[in-house]
């Protein structure tokens, strides 16, 4: 902060005092991103299930193949496009970047409503008892939890590497103002 007095003289005055926005803002701000990405995740992978449940009833699809191929990409899609939204930065990505951020969160997703839906089919005790939870339920929340952990790698890895860059470049760090 510069002040400035009578005689025109600049008297430099350095705060070691962070503000408060700056200490806790990088932990809130992503667990704040992880949460929506989460609550969004969800919401979105329900949708992308009920679109495969009228797409794979509409086209008169009978193989319990194909139910399954919908069933994952519409909750990989719904869930991934949830993470993507929750982790999104438009203002300092480039197309490309965007686009892979997006192909690797609903991959993610697809990979996590195949985990979700097996291990929710695991829950049934075949003796006597029937589950308690839809495997649809661990499918969305698998597919919201694996797109989400997928987002925060993404985001955690460019970060790392824009940081690297401009602490690497000279010109950039003599423009910068800390």
């Amino acid at each position: 902060a510069y002040v400035y007095t009578k005689r025109s003289q600049i008297q430099v005055q350095y705060s070691f005092e962070k503000d408060i926005r700056e200490k806790v803002g990088p932990i809130v701000v992503p667990i704040g991103r992880s949460v929506i990405g989460v609550v969004f995740g969800v919401v979105l992978s329900m949708i992308g299930i009920g679109i495969a449940w009228s797409l794979f009833i509409f086209f008169g699809f009978e193989s319990i193949d194909v139910w399954k191929g919908l069933l994952y990409f519409g909750a990989g899609f719904g869930a991934g496009t949830g993470a993507f939204v929750a982790w999104l930065h438009l203002d300092r990505e480039n197309g490309w970047v965007l686009l892979l951020t997006a192909a690797v969160v609903v991959g993610a997703g697809v990979v996590g409503s195949f985990g979700g839906f097996k291990f929710g089919e695991a829950q049934e005790v075949r003796c006597c008892a029937e589950p308690t939870v839809s495997p649809l339920y661990y499918t969305a929340l698998g597919a919201a939890v694996v797109a989400n952990a997928a987002g925060v790698v993404f985001a955690a890895t460019r970060a790392f590497i824009t940081k690297r860059k401009a602490d690497s470049n000279p010109k950039r760090n003599a423009l910068t103002v800390r």
